[in-house]
């Protein structure tokens, strides 16, 4: 199974051009991934994605 489905509905961290997001991973797509943060949605392109880990 894919890492990001095994991540898919969890608090995790995607670090993105050196910035961490934190939030519930919705999904991920070849293209996106999408997190539910506190106060909002946040889509982040996956080329700038370079980890995703559980929280």
């Amino acid at each position: 199974m894919d890492r990001l489905q095994m991540l898919q509905g969890k608090q995790v961290e995607v670090v993105y051009q050196g910035i961490t997001y934190k939030g519930k991973l919705v999904g991920a797509s070849d293209s996106e991934v999408y997190l539910q943060t506190l106060n909002e949605w946040v889509t982040l392109p996956m080329e700038g994605v370079t980890e995703v880990r559980e929280a």
